[in-house]
């Protein structure tokens, strides 16, 4: 192992050493006391958030083994700030992870590009087609061929808070009870409603998948997240039923079709 001599003075100079992050948390602190304010929790960092969330956590490491390709520095650079922002935005602390972690929720980090097939091919952006060119675990299915969210990529590197399997209540529920829910779960969680949210098909697939290659272990083998994708002629897209045929996309009929096994997985 190299020799960090740094590590030697960072007990006698802490100030030197802060990371950009710590430094930024530390003149929050000291901006909030000046002002009066109630100092605000400093956020987990990704090994906090790994540790809590276990084999529910799909950070970097997971998905560079997903997609094919390393995180630049940059985009790594961008991962950490994109977390420090959400945790910020939606008031998120240990004990509010530590409560959807027992709910059922996983933390996935999201990128926009996947290697290609075969070494020599170049990257492609992430959306259901190109997915499904790259894995074989899709049930067989062609009808969403020409239609426009298949070609719909994921918008660049962020980080999703998702429910893995259903919540409960939505199930059997129309679209606009189901909204209500997700109103009504936001207020309960206590995070603005603008915050909880219906994935799109793309998210949905590529959380399913990236969810089975790292942990080898299928979510929605049974259901169907009702995503919040409305086609031309009024259908809505949904995805799940993965079993052992593959990952179905499919679509429901109107707003106010419900089924047992149709519902949402809430996001933030």
């Amino acid at each position: 192992m190299p020799f960090e001599a740094y590590k030697i003075y960072q007990e006698y100079e802490p100030d030197k050493y802060k990371t950009s992050t710590q430094e930024k948390v530390a003149r929050a602190l000291a901006e909030a006391k000046k002002e009066g304010l109630e100092p605000v929790k400093e956020a987990l960092d990704f090994n906090e958030v790994r540790e809590l969330f276990e084999n529910d956590f799909i950070g970097i490491e997971e998905v560079e083994k997903f997609t094919g390709r390393p995180l630049t520095p940059e985009e790594k650079r961008i991962a950490e700030e994109k977390w420090q922002k959400k945790i910020e935005e939606q008031g998120l602390t240990k004990e509010g992870l530590e409560q959807l972690k027992q709910e059922g929720f996983m933390v996935v980090l999201r990128v926009g590009a996947l290697a290609g097939k075969e070494k020599k091919d170049k990257e492609m952006p992430v959306t259901i087609k190109n997915l499904r060119k790259k894995f074989p675990l899709f049930y067989n299915q062609d009808w969403y061929n020409n239609e426009q969210f298949a070609d719909e990529a994921l918008s660049g590197l962020d980080w999703g808070i998702v429910k893995k399997e259903l919540l409960d209540e939505t199930r059997s529920k129309n679209w606009d009870e189901q909204q209500e829910i997700l109103k009504t779960w936001a207020e309960t969680h206590g995070v603005d409603e603008k915050f909880v949210r219906r994935r799109t098909p793309t998210e949905v697939v590529y959380d399913v998948l990236a969810y089975f290659q790292a942990r080898n272990q299928r979510i929605l083998e049974k259901d169907w997240d009702w995503t919040s994708v409305q086609l031309s002629d009024g259908r809505f897209v949904a995805v799940g039923h993965f079993d052992s045929g593959g990952l179905n996309v499919d679509h429901v009929a109107t707003r106010a079709h419900r089924h047992s096994n149709l519902g949402v997985c809430p996001a933030r």
